[in-house]
């Protein structure tokens, strides 16, 4: 059938040094990742020594007025959050005209580098990797802030165990990835279809998400897999989300209701938590 989950134990991210020396005080390091909104790096804090992510904004995104004022709403709600499966934001503040944010350095590797060429993981294995996300999740909307760009990317295996959820914060000014090149922008293959077309959005948006995840992850493949992204965004438009034992034949028919309900496209009829 398939491995019982993703390995919990990952390897650090790969980065070469970069040319700039430091940005709010914070030394970079090396950079970790580039994607459509600017850069992440590993930074150190001069005098205390620590250790952080450090991720810019670009200029050029930065200047957007409608992005800024966005941009701050989503961080301040970042800014309460406190969860051990949430990286704990340190600062927020501007270089110039760019905006950047010091979070909690957490090393080790992503979902996303466990997926691809129909790898599949156990059902009990994959829910009990990602319960913490759940977890952080149902927190947040608790605390009546959605996350809106689940992805496996945005799911960190950590070197010491743990499984984070990395993202918050940007979830609403990031833009759709409308390509197979496009990296670091909002994947449609895990967006509920209601975000897709403008429509505002509550928990129930990330209870889509994460189960798109969960369907990737035991099945092998992505639940709208198509030969073109205009395919793929209609038929997560306008068709029901597949029967997870389509798919997977082998996997319990308890667990194929619970994802229908979850990836239902009527936000009305999904179940409304994600520790379900």
């Amino acid at each position: 059938m398939g491995q019982e989950a993703p390995p919990e134990n990952g390897s650090r991210p790969k980065g070469e040094s970069n040319g700039h020396q430091s940005v709010g005080g914070y030394r970079l390091l090396r950079e970790l990742d580039t994607d459509s909104l600017g850069s992440v790096y590993e930074a150190e804090h001069p005098r205390l020594h620590r250790r952080v992510a450090l991720r810019t904004i670009g200029t050029g995104v930065a200047r957007d007025v409608s992005f800024s004022r966005r941009f701050l709403l989503e961080l301040r709600s970042y800014t309460a959050l406190e969860h051990e499966a949430i990286p704990r934001l340190y600062k927020l503040a501007y270089e110039g005209e760019s905006p950047y944010m010091v979070t909690e350095l957490v090393a080790g590797s992503t979902l996303e580098g466990w997926f691809g060429d129909g790898q599949r993981y156990e059902p009990l294995g994959v829910i009990a990797l990602l319960r913490p996300i759940a977890s952080a999740l149902d927190y947040a909307h608790s605390r009546a802030t959605v996350h809106r760009d689940v992805k496996p990317a945005n799911i960190l295996l950590a070197d010491d165990g743990r499984t984070m959820l990395t993202g918050f914060g940007l979830g609403t000014v990031a833009s759709f990835n409308t390509g197979p090149g496009a990296s670091g922008a909002v994947a449609p293959d895990y967006v509920a279809p209601e975000r897709l077309v403008g429509r505002e959005v509550d928990g129930r948006a990330d209870v889509y998400s994460l189960a798109a995840v969960i369907f990737e992850a035991t099945t092998g493949r992505r639940p709208f897999s198509s030969k073109s992204w205009i395919e793929t965004l209609s038929r997560r438009l306008y068709e029901p989300p597949p029967n997870v034992r389509e798919v997977a034949e082998d996997l319990p028919t308890t667990f194929a209701a619970m994802l229908q309900e979850a990836m239902d496209r009527d936000p009305n009829r999904r179940c409304t938590g994600c520790c379900r």
